[in-house]
């Protein structure tokens, strides 16, 4: 007899967590019950949850100063030497110079000083430009908007299964922790009948 308070009292707690924790996402869509308008508090919610993601994500992870600072890291001359090599490479094909008079001769050598001169002209031209790019991306690149707007943008169904991907382990550290609490609420009430019987 003294056993049944902490099973059911286990059996409630855990019980009671699981339901309070499928009603943070269930239903989805608003429903009306005995007049009351009812909806998931995630779901309802869901503008909000995005936003604050987003605050976070671009306050903690990224922004566009990050993006800014890897354009600034990338090593243009090595990627301007190798485009202008494959262009100049494609176009001015050696077999096709040699044929010309004159320029057959120099071929070789001329499809050398059109790349340096090539690449010297674009370098000059990207590092005038270049601060103006990192502004560019600094000003037009919203982090906080993009990451938002994907997210509001989700299906319910998916937006439900990437919370749950994210905190699955708590949630169920949750309907046990549940359990445990019922279950320590009836050995306590089993005490007290205990006591209460026996003082009887």
């Amino acid at each position: 007899m003294l056993v049944l308070p902490p099973l059911i009292g286990a059996v409630i707690g855990w019980l009671t967590n699981f339901v309070a924790i499928k009603l943070l996402f269930r239903p989805h869509n608003p429903v009306n019950i005995f007049g009351l308008r009812v909806q998931g508090l995630i779901p309802k919610r869901r503008r909000a949850i995005a936003v604050s993601i987003a605050n976070t994500i671009e306050k903690e992870l990224f922004s566009s100063s990050d993006v800014a600072r890897i354009l600034e890291g990338i090593d243009w001359r090595k990627e301007v030497e190798m485009a202008v090599d494959e262009a100049v490479d494609q176009r001015l094909d050696s077999g096709k110079l040699k044929k010309v008079p004159v320029l057959g001769l120099f071929s070789d050598n001329l499809k050398g000083h059109v790349k340096t001169l090539i690449t010297k002209e674009v370098l000059k031209h990207l590092n005038k430009k270049k601060d103006g790019l990192k502004e560019r991306f600094h000003s037009n690149m919203d982090v906080r908007e993009i990451v938002t707007s994907r997210i509001d943008a989700l299906d319910m169904k998916k937006f439900e299964e990437m919370l749950h991907g994210i905190i699955t382990r708590e949630l169920k550290h949750l309907e046990w922790l549940g359990g445990l609490m019922g279950f320590l609420i009836g050995i306590v009430q089993a005490i007290i009948y205990f006591f209460l019987y026996r003082g009887a």
